[in-house]
């Protein structure tokens, strides 16, 4: 009997995981932050790759995650992934700023001539050094 329940927990598990993350991938393809890193990056032709990349990607970190694996090279892999996830998610807010269309509006209603991609900079590092700061703080 307690087999059963562990057997039908792992599944409401997997099941209720696998719908989380259908969802975050759903909102990451209709916002467009894959179309838009292909149009800029001319790589067009290559569209697939990024979504399945964005598939693996999520499934591997889930499963290092979870299970807690050795990862060799540690230091290196955790800049490596340090540097991913900032370039994802500076992507990621960005496509979401320009669906909603609010670097935009902002622009127009302050009359901006001049300096966005300044302004688009100091978001960034602004971003950046707020995460240094959150990590290093602890």
């Amino acid at each position: 009997m307690l087999y059963i329940k562990y057997a039908l927990l792992a599944v409401i598990g997997v099941s209720c995981g696998s719908l989380v993350a259908g969802g975050v991938f759903a909102f990451i393809v209709k916002i467009g932050v894959l179309e838009r890193m292909a149009v800029r990056t001319k790589t067009v032709k290559r569209i697939k790759w990024y979504e399945d990349l964005v598939v693996i990607g999520g499934t591997i970190g889930n499963l290092l995650y979870l299970f807690e694996w050795h990862v060799p090279l540690r230091s290196l892999m955790l800049i490596l992934y340090g540097v991913a996830s900032g370039v994802f998610v500076g992507v990621l807010s960005f496509s979401l700023a320009e669906v909603l269309n609010v670097i935009p509006v902002v622009v127009n209603r302050i009359k901006l001539k001049v300096g966005l991609p300044y302004i688009i900079l100091s978001f960034a590092i602004g971003k950046m050094l707020g995460t240094l700061y959150q990590f290093f703080s602890k």
